[in-house]
């Protein structure tokens, strides 16, 4: 339900992330009116999965495998390679990595990619993925960037609370419904302070 979210570029990736390709569009002009915000929140989710990833086994050929499956999520005209994926994970892990530097928009298009491919790798529940998107929300603000506050109208909220919805599915309704339930209560104790 995007309750510790606090930026247009973090509603914008969730949205993304969901799926939920008519919501992102109306929240994607808004997002990218600060190209460089959402690059440091889209850096600060890429660090974070990252780090949830590296607690799993995640060597060199996990690595490898891992970008194989990243690739499945980036558009083909991007120009973005294997070696660029995997390459971009390595130097977040901190290891020494041999080659040519990645582009710029490689690296963000490979980035975004490896996010959204790591939300389904760690099955993450659209509630983890808004927890995400709120550390990379906190590490883009340490790290010195400006982010515009943003707070999304009763209707957008009930957006959410759709794509969600469609997120689990019919089988998981269950468990949706309770997650959004502590998501609602908390939703509504943020409103009354």
């Amino acid at each position: 339900m995007t309750v510790g979210l606090t930026t247009p570029q973090g509603h914008f990736l969730h949205a993304v992330l969901l799926g939920d390709r008519s919501l992102a569009r109306r929240l994607q002009s808004r997002a990218k009116q600060d190209a460089t915000a959402y690059a440091a929140v889209l850096e600060g989710a890429f660090v974070v999965v990252i780090g949830r990833l590296r607690q799993t086994r995640f060597g060199p050929t996990e690595i490898r495998l891992f970008s194989q499956q990243v690739m499945g999520r980036i558009r083909a005209d991007a120009g973005v390679t294997v070696d660029d994926v995997s390459r971009i994970i390595h130097l977040e892990l901190g290891n020494v990595v041999s080659g040519d530097d990645v582009v710029p928009a490689h690296s963000v298009a490979g980035q975004q990619a490896v996010v959204a491919a790591a939300t389904t790798e760690l099955r993450l529940t659209p509630g983890e993925i808004d927890r995400v998107i709120s550390e990379a929300e906190s590490l883009a603000r340490q790290w010195g960037f400006e982010l515009v506050p943003y707070r999304p109208s009763l209707l957008m909220r009930w957006r959410f609370e759709l794509a969600e919805g469609r997120w689990y599915g019919s089988a998981d309704r269950k468990r949706w419904a309770a997650e959004r339930m502590g998501a609602f209560v908390t939703w509504l104790g943020a409103l009354r302070s």
